[in-house]
């Protein structure tokens, strides 16, 4: 009797706490609205097949603990399933492997009446000053998922409405040159670019190994307890940068006519019309990968250019609680910001998770050895790929560093080694949220762009496609699924580059206050609810 008196205690104890932590996660979470995932709840908590289940998950918030597993980063040959998967496409330094070639991808559309007309004269160059202080990224030593190419990933998924294939509908091979097409399919929250694999298998294309940086002659090991400098963020309140003209081009009077600066004089859309053929490289410099990264360049007049610098990875691999992970999703974009006045480099903005920080460029660590002299180094962390300006852990989302990411000092990747650059304008700022125009028909839309005249015929289908760049959350009856706290096992794939709120006002992605950092160590050892209002809502902005 003693003994089953303890065991109830016990679990109720267990009970309790559980309830009080998932309790106190809801109240000092600041991601205010509900996700995508959570407006769907009663529809997925009803997928499961299991009755106990299901009312586990209703009124305990213990969602799949019937199908629940461990999830490794990697897995053994031997664990392996038999999956449907496609030979990677490498960079072969014999010239005998497949790669990559843009001139030969099928599904390239003719231009329109009205369109551009291919016309070189016509394209900017990237500046010299953007590639100068291009950004350095230390990916982490022991990463599992690297670098992807865009157009590699799509051969490796298919259009899903929600859980429904398009496959039938649209037989013929999407690409980089055409996959906007899927916009007219449905609308474009229910637009989805799923795996053909079963991404557990850890088929070979998810994790990219073959897109490695290649390493520097000078490149050093990494010392494995640099991971040990527990590194945290906080802004700066002294709005010192609030007065300087770059901050924010917005509130800048044009000179000419004491009004507010005015966009209108932007070019039409363009779209290229000829394939892009990227020369291969038989002996690839230190740094480079065979993944293009996107560069986004957006004048915001007065002097003031922002770099983007778009990342892509097939794979996001959640963080992990007590050994549960959290937060898989197929696809994931990150990015950085390089502001520039009149040429020089005022600030660097680290996208993490829906949010990130900005730094004044003088403050963030700076590359060494030739042709890396004076650019930023960000480091990119393990799984999540989110961007940090130190090495170290990073605590986000739940309390008391529960969930934290780690960035080392991996491998280095050189950007502007192997990039695809646009010029973009859009009318879009911080009072404006990307997803309550970005489906309005194109006739209504002032965004355009154009590719830059160092890749003249870069795709541009990519970029006007408005669905989600992998799978969509896993239904609760999925053996995949679960759900703790909240939390969930896999979330939707995100959005592209269109969705980042590019025409920002400020350095920072999220509206309202931004503070520029003006040394790494600012706001050292605060705690996450010291720094927890410089996040914004989940989905502000992805």
């Amino acid at each position: 009797m003693y003994a089953l008196r303890r065991s109830l205690i016990a679990v109720v104890s267990i009970v309790v706490i559980y309830i009080a932590a998932t309790a106190l996660h809801k109240h000092l979470d600041p991601n205010t609205s509900k996700s995508a995932e959570q407006r769907e709840d009663a529809r997925w908590i009803a997928t499961s097949r299991w009755w106990l289940d299901r009312q586990a998950c209703r009124w305990l918030g213990v969602c799949g603990l019937a199908h629940y597993h461990p999830d490794p980063a990697a897995i053994s040959w031997k664990n392996k399933k038999r999956g449907r998967t496609q030979e990677p496409l490498r960079l072969d330094a014999e010239g005998d492997g497949r790669k990559i070639d843009w001139k030969d991808m099928v599904g390239a559309t003719n231009p329109r009446p009205g369109d551009w007309d291919g016309d070189s004269n016509v394209l900017k160059a990237v500046p010299q000053y953007v590639l100068d202080h291009a950004p350095l990224i230390h990916l982490y030593s022991k990463e599992q998922f690297w670098p992807s190419d865009i157009a590699e990933h799509l051969l490796h998924t298919v259009p899903y409405v929600n859980h429904t294939s398009l496959e039938r509908e649209s037989p013929s091979q999407h690409t980089v040159y055409n996959l906007d097409q899927f916009n007219q399919k449905t609308a474009w929250r229910h637009l989805f670019m799923r795996s053909q694999d079963d991404v557990e298998t850890r088929p070979e294309w998810l994790g990219s190994a073959y897109n490695k940086p290649v390493p520097y002659d000078d490149e050093e090991e990494v010392d494995e307890e640099v991971v040990e400098a527990y590194t945290e963020f906080t802004a700066d309140s002294s709005g010192e940068y609030e007065k300087e003209p770059w901050y924010d081009p917005f509130k800048i009077e044009d000179p000419k006519t004491a009004e507010p600066f005015d966009h209108s004089h932007r070019s039409p859309r363009v779209e290229m019309r000829k394939n892009n053929k990227r020369n291969p490289i038989v002996s690839p410099p230190g740094g480079y990968s065979a993944a293009p990264v996107i560069l986004v360049l957006v004048d915001k007049g007065h002097g003031i250019v922002d770099a983007f610098w778009f990342y892509f990875y097939s794979y996001n691999l959640g963080t992990t609680v007590l050994n549960i992970r959290f937060g898989n999703h197929v696809g994931d974009w990150e990015h950085s910001l390089i502001r520039f006045h009149n040429g020089v480099p005022k600030a660097v903005f680290f996208s993490a998770h829906s949010g990130g920080l900005a730094y004044s460029y003088d403050a963030v660590e700076k590359g060494e050895g030739k042709a890396r002299e004076g650019r930023p180094v960000l480091y990119s962390a393990y799984g999540s790929h989110a961007m940090y300006a130190t090495p170290g852990k990073h605590p986000y989302v739940l309390p008391f560093g529960l969930l934290a990411d780690i960035t080392d000092k991996g491998p280095l990747w050189d950007p502007a080694q192997n990039y695809l650059a646009y010029h973009y304008n859009t009318s879009l700022t911080h009072n404006a949220n990307a997803r309550s125009v970005s489906a309005l028909d194109e006739k209504q839309r002032s965004d355009t762009i154009q590719p830059a005249l160092d890749n003249p015929d870069a795709p541009m289908g990519w970029w006007w496609y408005l669905g989600r760049w992998g799978d969509k959350f896993y239904e609760l009856g999925d053996f995949r699924q679960w759900r703790f706290a909240g939390e969930y096992h896999y979330v939707n794939g995100p959005f592209g580059p269109i969705f980042k709120n590019l025409g920002r006002s400020r350095p920072c992605q999220s509206r309202g206050t931004c503070t520029i950092l003006e040394s790494i160590d600012a706001g050292k050892k605060k705690s996450w609810l010291g720094r927890r209002g410089l996040g914004q809502r989940r989905e502000a902005w992805i």
